[in-house]
């Protein structure tokens, strides 16, 4: 990798509206103009409106982030000379925010033709509901995030339910984003916690990038891969000041969100920083909404997701050449277990409502001709790769490790803590990897077990 490039892995600011060729050969490209980590970052937001030429914004908040940050905001950029009216998102029936097409209509009939930008004020849910309108209205898209809590901040990827089924829908990265260190400071602990938890999962995401690289082909962009690894160091590094609620904590804990958020926009994915945890995550989201149960903290159920898929690499770490082998070979003497038909039953029986969709997300996989070819890919491979596969699931720390650090910070570290029933964590470990059509441990454990 290109020297110049490694040493700036692992920072902001070298990357803010600049396009480049990557090492990998793609031109890559970072739409944020400014990110401001400081406390009193808020304040600098009406001037820098002022200076972009935006006269009317949209603050855009729930009851809770209106109180914290909104309604200071508001008055702060009339003080300023800039029109900022509040939109209120209201609640669903369950007392909660979510990114659903109920929040994003609240959102549309709110919007008039004098709005030239939208702002986020509160934490993922809200950032996601403005980031798909933002981008459909074609206004530009300002970030004031009120807690450490993902590390969607910076992505282009809308992670919105519809229809039931949580899908990330791609629109933009936020034009500059204001992270006020003294309202990050104001976060509620299970948030910040929920936060690290998010980026604890970066060892599975990169590990089944790597597996995705490894078996199947896959391009991996080393750039991204190494930009999210040096995030997830900022914050391993840090974790006992980010357990304490310092401002060195919570700077580094946010930089490693932003900095993961701009791997995924020179990714053009968010595969550097989604695999099977998210899936995991994803699953129980999209039960409980079936069950019209309250939602649990994203990042808190990934931190808690990256414990389980690190069993599951730590039982990889652990098989031979010849066992592997041998593994392979039975699976194929009974191909019912792999075939397409027995994929879609799966997913029809686990999914219900909502089983439509989840099979056009994996229509590529259900096609007859390309499942087998890739059958046969993977069975060779597996083969053949088995020492690099193993030195992938050496790469992510032990179970024991990512709990003890999960539990420094005060995160759940299984699903039960989370609140997670049983019978739904059995399902989850069954059908959680139909949730995206990407490679991950979970789909290399169809071969082992």
């Amino acid at each position: 990798m290109d020297m110049n490039l490694l040493e700036q892995a692992g920072r902001i600011e070298p990357w803010l509206g600049r396009t480049f060729t990557c090492v990998c050969g793609k031109e890559h490209s970072v739409p944020i103009r400014h990110i401001s980590i400081e406390a009193g970052a808020l304040a600098a937001l009406p001037s820098y409106a002022a200076e972009r030429g935006y006269r009317q914004l949209l603050v855009v908040c729930d009851r809770r982030t209106e109180e914290k940050a909104g309604r200071e905001l508001a008055e702060r950029c009339r003080e300023a000379g800039v029109e900022a009216p509040i939109c209120l998102l209201e609640d669903d029936h369950n007392g909660e925010l979510a990114a659903d097409e109920r929040a994003i209509v609240q959102l549309m009939l709110q919007l008039n033709e004098s709005v030239q930008a939208l702002v986020a004020v509160g934490s993922g849910t809200i950032h996601d509901i403005v980031r798909f309108v933002a981008h459909r209205a074609g206004r530009a898209f300002l970030s004031v995030p009120t807690a450490p809590s993902v590390d969607g901040f910076a992505s282009v990827g809308a992670p919105l339910v519809i229809g039931g089924f949580k899908q990330t829908v791609a629109c933009c990265a936020p034009e500059a984003i204001f992270a006020d260190l003294a309202l990050l400071a104001q976060a509620p602990r299970p948030m910040i916690a929920a936060g690290f938890g998010d980026m604890l999962g970066k060892y599975t995401s990169l590990a089944d990038w790597s597996l995705g690289a490894c078996l199947l082909g896959e391009e991996k962009c080393e750039l991204a891969a190494l930009m999210t690894f040096r995030a997830l160091e900022l914050c391993i590094s840090h974790t006992g000041e980010i357990a304490r609620g310092t401002e060195a904590g919570l700077r580094r804990l946010m930089e490693g969100l932003l900095l993961s958020g701009i791997s995924m926009l020179i990714a053009g994915h968010s595969r550097p920083a989604s695999g099977g945890e998210h899936h995991l995550s994803h699953y129980w989201e999209m039960k409980y909404l079936q069950q019209g149960r309250p939602a649990l903290l994203h990042g808190a159920k990934v931190g808690a997701a990256t414990v389980t898929m690190s069993r599951l690499y730590a039982g990889i770490a652990q098989i031979d050449a010849e066992e592997a082998q041998a593994l392979v070979l039975r699976r194929l003497a009974e191909p019912g277990r792999l075939s397409v038909e027995r994929m879609e039953a799966e997913i029809r029986e686990a999914y219900g409502a909502i089983a439509e969709a989840v099979l056009a997300e994996n229509a590529e996989s259900l096609n007859p001709d390309k499942h087998a070819a890739q059958l046969e890919q993977l069975a060779a491979r597996i083969a053949e790769r088995w020492d690099d596969v193993r030195q992938i699931a050496r790469s992510v720390p032990a179970p024991e490790r990512l709990t003890a650090m999960l539990a420094e910070v005060g995160g759940p570290v299984t699903a039960g803590e989370l609140g997670v029933p049983a019978e739904l964590q059995e399902e989850s470990a069954k059908y959680a990897l139909y949730v995206r059509n990407r490679y991950t441990v979970m789909r290399l454990m169809q071969w082992l077990q």
